[in-house]
C-alpha cells in the first residue's frame, strides 16, 4: 500500500481525489483541526509522525480578493506550509505533489505559458503560490522527489467555484454580467484528480528512466475560453440537466467595468504538452469535462434529496 497524506480533503479537489482513489492507496485525510496549514511547525511535525510516501498538497488559501488584505495568512498557508512539508519529507524520504496555479504568471502574452517561463504574478495570491514553488525547489534535496503541478480555472461538483457561483446566481436572478476579456482553460477536479493518481502510479517508471528532469508541470482541460463563454456553457448544460431554469440572460462586460480587489491575468492558458508526454494521456475538451462534472453534481444532488 502507498501511504498518501492529502491536505485539503474537504475541498473540491480533495472530494474528487477521495472518490477516485485507487485500491492500492492508503489515504490519510486530516481535517483543519488535525492539521492546520497556517502553522508551519504543525505541517513539519505531522509529516514526521505520519511518514507518508506522498504528500498531495491540495490545500491553499484561494480567496484571491481577500488575499490582498490578508497577506500574512495567505503566505503562511501557500508558501510556508509547502516549505515545511518539503523539509520533513527530506527526513522521512517521501515525495511531494504541490498544486499550483496559472496566477503565477502576469497574463500579458497571448500564447500558452511554458512550464519554465519566468513567473511574474500580479496579485498576492499568485505571489504566495509562486514563492511556495520556490521554497519547495530550494528545500527538496532530490528534484526527482517532487512535482509542482499548475492548473487553472478549477471547478468541481462540490464546493465554491465559478460553476457553482454561476448556477447559484442564475437560480436567483434573471440577468447576470460576466467578464468577457479574460481568457484561460477550465479544468475539472475530476480530470485533475485522474492526473494526480497517474503521477503517483507511474512515478517508479518515471524515476527509473529519469523522465522527471524538470519537475514543474501543467494540467488543464483542452481548449481556451473566456469567463463569459464558460458561463454560457455552464448555463446551457445546467438548464438541460434541470439544475437551473431556462430563459436567463448572461451579458458580457469588460474587466475594467468589474472592479475587484485583486488584478487578474487577462490570458493565463498553460501549455500542457510535457505532462501529456510524461503520462501518455490526452486532455478532454473543456466542454465535455464540464458536462461530466455537472452530471456528477446532479447525481450527488439527487442522492442527497
Amino acid at each position: 500500500m502507498i501511504k498518501v497524506l492529502l491536505t485539503g480533503s474537504s475541498g473540491q479537489l480533495g472530494h474528487s481525489l477521495i472518490k477516485s482513489k485507487p485500491a492500492n492507496i492508503c489515504l490519510i485525510t486530516p481535517n483543519r483541526k488535525e492539521l492546520d496549514l497556517s502553522n508551519p511547525k504543525e505541517c513539519f511535525d505531522k509529516t514526521l509522525e505520519i511518514k507518508p510516501d506522498w504528500i498531495l498538497n491540495c490545500a491553499a488559501y484561494t480567496a484571491v480578493d481577500l488575499a490582498e488584505s490578508n497577506h500574512e495568512l495567505c503566505f503562511r498557508i501557500n508558501k510556508d506550509a509547502p516549505k515545511y512539508f518539503a523539509k520533513a519529507l527530506n527526513i522521512v524520504g517521501g515525495n511531494l505533489i504541490q498544486i499550483s496555479t496559472d496566477y503565477v504568471f502576469n497574463g500579458t502574452q497571448n500564447y500558452p505559458y511554458q512550464t519554465d517561463q519566468i513567473k511574474n504574478p500580479i496579485n498576492i495570491y499568485g505571489k504566495s503560490k509562486a514563492e511556495g514553488e520556490d521554497e519547495i525547489q530550494k528545500e527538496m534535496k532530490n528534484p526527482k522527489n517532487y512535482y509542482i503541478l499548475r492548473t487553472s480555472w478549477l471547478m468541481g461538483q462540490k464546493g465554491g467555484n465559478f460553476s457553482s457561483n454561476i448556477i447559484e446566481l442564475l437560480s436567483k436572478k434573471d440577468k447576470i454580467d460576466v467578464v468577457s476579456d479574460q481568457f484561460g482553460s477550465p479544468t475539472t477536479t475530476i480530470s485533475l484528480a485522474n492526473v494526480l493518481w497517474e503521477l503517483i502510479s507511474k512515478d517508479k517508471f518515471i524515476k527509473q528512466y529519469n523522465l522527471n528532469k524538470y519537475p514543474i508541470y501543467h494540467w488543464t482541460d483542452d481548449g481556451i475560453t473566456s469567463w463569459y463563454d464558460l458561463a454560457l456553457e455552464i448555463y446551457s448544460i445546467s438548464s438541460k440537466l434541470g439544475l437551473i431554469e431556462k430563459n436567463k440572460i448572461i451579458r458580457p462586460i469588460k474587466s475594467s467595468n468589474y472592479k475587484t480587489n485583486a488584478r487578474r491575468p487577462l490570458f493565463s492558458v498553460l501549455d500542457c504538452n510535457s505532462t501529456q508526454k510524461l503520462l501518455n494521456i490526452k486532455r478532454i475538451p473543456w466542454q465535455k469535462s464540464i458536462h461530466q462534472m455537472l452530471l456528477e453534481k446532479l447525481k450527488e444532488k439527487n442522492l442527497n434529496i
